[in-house]
């Protein structure tokens, strides 16, 4: 008896440390996005099939307490690159995010010749912390 009373005061110091801190948001929208550029298979110096597709999927966050807005998402470049906004994005008007709302954008490659690609996916919006966002897109095609 005397032993578990022993563990007791100390189970509860240890799981007192095992709480989540709340992280402090800015008041204005901000726009996460999971990183900076999209490559299709180009590690190893490895390469895209002509003709196959691959995908990569780009994960967008609102990381402040107003609402963001999604306002354009595009891509520039040779045609092999293409996109695919989410189902919810509106024809007209921004697509809106909640605080730690998020959204995804999928971008296919499909190579038509044997040579390294490269265009840029570009998302605006109301982000405090930058309006426009460019993303570098890379692929290589590869003969079979």
């Amino acid at each position: 008896m005397r032993l578990r009373n022993l563990w007791l005061p100390l189970t509860i110091i240890a799981l007192a440390g095992c709480g989540d801190e709340a992280e402090e948001l800015p008041n204005t929208p901000q726009l996460l996005i999971d990183r900076t550029e999209l490559s299709f298979d180009t590690e190893f110096s490895a390469g895209t099939y002509v003709g196959a597709t691959t995908f990569n999927t780009l994960y967008l966050e609102n990381r402040g307490l107003q609402t963001l807005e999604l306002n354009e998402a595009s891509l520039s470049g040779p045609g092999v690159f293409t996109m695919k906004k989410p189902e919810e994005w509106p024809e007209n008007g921004p697509m809106k995010l909640e605080t730690y709302q998020r959204t995804f954008i999928e971008v296919a490659f499909k190579p038509n010749a044997e040579r390294d690609f490269e265009g840029k996916l570009i998302i605006k919006s109301n982000s405090a912390d930058g309006d426009t966002r460019e993303l570098a897109l890379k692929g290589k095609g590869v003969a079979r």
